[in-house]
């Protein structure tokens, strides 16, 4: 195991992570962890190798809302084994200045977690289901759906968020400096930005992304505690599926957490169906 080197370390583990999406038919590496690696650099990175190749990538990056050191990792499939997590892990370790939390993504991953003595802190299920929606839910009268305005909304967003997440790992904290960074990213669009305005208060919102043509995600969805069990959260989902339809895509994906019931029972009535389970792990010391 050895530190990353920009340079052509950056190009070998490109053509791992592209790789490995076409093998998995996932990226092996979340949305931050991958734009940090290609364009950022705030973390820091380590390389498995075996006879001269690259077989591993491992990327730890802190998390500054969440004050949380977060570790992903790509393994080519023929060398996914304990001995060669056991090497990322060690070599990842000493780097992160508290806990650390490693993202786990699909079955195979979470076996290997699971053999390196890590502790289950969180779950996520991956959920697909079909566009258009079946069902058309109104939206309440008392309010009105505006694309995001960005430099104008940013304030009455961060505090609905923050408000709507209060507590969560990385949804609960966000920062103006976070918002800036992710609306600057290449696939951010305004109108699939949806804004649930009560008056001149944010109600709630739906923030969609589109990966392809065909695959939309519902990205975050958030009603802000004043305004929770009003009806607000379901219709604005099936507003902005309607908006992912009408924008071409075919199909939806979204991820909610295992701790949240009353979601998960939401969105299956919406006839989504469970794709993939990922989980957020502790590393043990060593």
């Amino acid at each position: 195991m050895r530190p990353f080197e920009a340079g052509d370390d950056g190009e070998k583990v490109g053509q791992l992570l592209a790789e490995l999406s076409e093998i998995d038919g996932f990226p092996p590496l979340g949305e931050t962890k991958f734009v940090d690696f290609r364009e950022q650099g705030l973390g820091t990175g380590f390389i498995a190798e075996a006879d001269g190749l690259l077989i591993g990538y491992a990327h730890v990056l802190h998390h500054v809302a969440s004050d949380a050191w977060e570790l992903e990792m790509a393994v080519h499939p023929q060398h996914r084994d304990i001995q060669t997590v056991e090497g990322l892990l060690e070599a990842a370790r000493p780097h992160a200045d508290g806990r650390l939390l490693w993202w786990v993504f699909g079955s195979e991953a979470i076996s290997l977690a699971e053999q390196a003595g890590t502790e289950v802190l969180r779950e996520l299920h991956k959920l697909r289901g079909a566009l258009p929606p079946t069902d058309d839910v109104p939206l309440p009268d008392w309010v009105e759906v505006r694309e995001f305005r960005p430099g104008i909304d940013d304030d009455a967003w961060l505090e609905t968020n923050n408000a709507a997440f209060a507590g969560h790992l990385e949804n609960g904290s966000w920062t103006a400096e976070d918002l800036k960074e992710r609306v600057g990213r290449d696939w951010f669009d305004a109108e699939g930005f949806r804004l649930a305005w009560a008056d001149d208060r944010l109600a709630g919102f739906c923030w969609t992304k589109r990966h392809s043509a065909e695959v939309g995600e519902i990205y975050i969805i958030g009603v802000h505690p004043d305004y929770q069990a009003r009806g607000l959260g379901r219709a604005i989902v099936v507003e902005a599926m309607h908006y992912l339809a009408g924008a071409g895509s075919k199909t939806c994906i979204l991820y909610v957490d295992t701790s949240n019931p009353s979601a998960l029972e939401l969105y299956r009535s919406l006839g989504f169906g469970l794709e993939r389970v990922d989980r957020c792990v502790v590393v043990p010391n060593g």
